[in-house]
């Protein structure tokens, strides 16, 4: 079988986790965590049940991992957009708040499936968000750009202020625009900062 086949025996390490985090997503979404048998992602990877044990030990392990991999996924572009230097914070913050939403709109019923459904086994799964967060909150109101009194509070506001709307629209560009301006008044942003300094 050919090397750069997916489906062939001998996978990197990371090729071989990806596919199998990928059919687990597959099937929270078609069939609900709670039917998911180690078995049944193997079957629906295409790949021997014993090749998921080489790299998650229990099916407890391995829904941890996609939901990690979630995680990931929604962290690792803010995360970039939250060290930027060029941009006021207001247009990080606002940078952050698309990328999340767009997120949650694109991978609903994967997110729904594996969080809300299934809940965390493992440590709060927001609080890197929560992190995150509360860092463009700090930096802009040290800045002066933001007035927050409780950055506390602020943060645990926003953090669970988006996930609602995503999850009851369907109008992506509203639920964008809407939040922002939900977003700006909390923190006090100034409507007359340019999107880049």
């Amino acid at each position: 079988m050919n090397e750069a086949d997916p489906s062939g025996r001998f996978q990197p390490a990371e090729v071989r986790r990806r596919q199998i985090l990928d059919a687990l997503a597959r099937l929270a979404i078609s069939e609900g965590l709670d039917n998911v048998t180690i078995a049944r992602v193997a079957s629906e990877a295409g790949i021997a049940k014993g090749s998921i044990y080489l790299h998650y030990q229990s099916r407890a392990e391995l829904i941890a991992a996609l939901q990690a991999d979630i995680w990931e996924r929604m962290l690792t572009q803010p995360s970039v957009v939250a060290a930027e230097h060029t941009s006021t914070w207001t247009h990080r913050l606002d940078r952050i708040l698309e990328h999340w939403i767009d997120f949650e709109f694109d991978h609903h019923d994967l997110y729904h499936a594996v969080f809300h459904v299934a809940g965390s086994g493992g440590p709060e799964p927001m609080e890197q968000a929560r992190l995150l967060l509360r860092s463009v909150l700090d930096g802009g109101t040290e800045a002066g750009e933001f007035d927050v009194a409780d950055i506390d509070t602020t943060t645990e506001f926003l953090l669970h202020a988006y996930g609602g709307p995503c999850y009851h629209s369907t109008d992506r560009t509203r639920v964008i625009e809407t939040l922002r301006t939900l977003f700006h008044r909390t923190v006090g942003a100034s409507a007359e900062l340019p999107a880049d300094r």
